[in-house]
């Protein structure tokens, strides 16, 4: 059995990432699909962290660094193609 905690209005694993970063895998979980650094800025200025308050550089280098740090771990999968780079939830299929 898994261990979970409430997050706000989100559960999250009791284990793995935390705070903001255990929020964004929850709703990626949650949506599926494509996840760029522009779709993480938006759900951050939607949601009542301090990084929403953060100017939209700075915004943008705390996404960036929050999906490689997901993907680092081996919660997403990084997509390259021309000019686009996005992540989606690592399946076990991507795990081995």
């Amino acid at each position: 059995m898994t261990k979970t905690v409430t997050a706000g209005a989100h559960v999250v694993p009791a284990s793995g990432p935390t705070g903001r970063l255990a929020l964004l895998l929850a709703v990626i979980r949650r949506e599926g699909g494509e996840w760029t650094t522009k779709r993480v800025q938006d759900f951050y200025r939607r949601t009542p962290l301090p990084a929403r308050n953060a100017l939209d550089g700075r915004l943008r280098h705390i996404a960036r660094g929050d999906l490689r740090d997901l993907h680092t771990w081996g919660h997403l999968v990084l997509h390259e193609t021309t000019g686009r780079r996005y992540y989606t939830l690592a399946t076990r299929k991507d795990r081995t």
